[in-house]
């Protein structure tokens, strides 16, 4: 995950050293200007709504050393081009994540209860003691979707001359044929 995207389109900063002991839950909702800024940078046609519930609280990793975890459960309304039609179509994105990160114990300041987690991904690096949960958001939402869109019932159709062309599987002269038959030897 980049925490140093200068510039955020949808920049949401928590102050992590001064995070409740229970934790903050949150609500971030993208603006029309927001979300214009990130088809830019993303290429979609459009996105129609971006939002999401986070939670940051600080927690423990599978050393004992201190660590945050955000989750979030986000919602995105996109519009994308089909790669096969080339119209654009509808995409809705409702995706769930948890990052956990990391600065040593003495940087994390306050007291607080900490939750141990052992079965997460290994913590990503925090320089400093913000963190963007707008960029995560707007990063995961981008991340969930598919690169090469198809719509609903998007066919690619073949030219007659596409449809002539002999399938080499099924050559006697094809090269890979000798491998399928050392392939029964072993």
């Amino acid at each position: 995950v980049d925490q140093t995207v200068p510039n955020s389109e949808f920049p949401r900063l928590i102050d992590v050293s001064d995070l409740p002991a229970h934790g903050l839950d949150i609500s971030v909702q993208a603006t029309l200007a927001e979300r214009e800024a990130l088809c830019r940078r993303f290429e979609f046609e459009e996105l129609r709504a971006l939002e999401a519930r986070v939670r940051v609280e600080r927690a423990r990793d599978g050393y004992g050393a201190a660590a945050i975890r955000v989750q979030a459960v986000l919602h995105g309304e996109v519009l994308q081009q089909c790669v096969v039609t080339l119209e654009p179509f509808p995409v809705d994105v409702d995706e769930e994540f948890a990052i956990l990160f990391q600065f040593s114990a003495t940087d994390l300041g306050g007291s607080g209860d900490f939750e141990d987690i052992m079965a997460e991904d290994l913590p990503e690096p925090l320089d400093t003691p913000e963190i963007d949960v707008g960029e995560l958001v707007a990063q995961h939402m981008a991340l969930a979707l598919n690169p090469y869109p198809r719509s609903p019932g998007a066919a690619l159709e073949l030219s007659a001359d596409a449809a002539q062309i002999p399938d080499l599987a099924v050559r006697p002269d094809n090269p890979f044929a000798k491998l399928g038959q050392l392939k029964h030897k072993m």
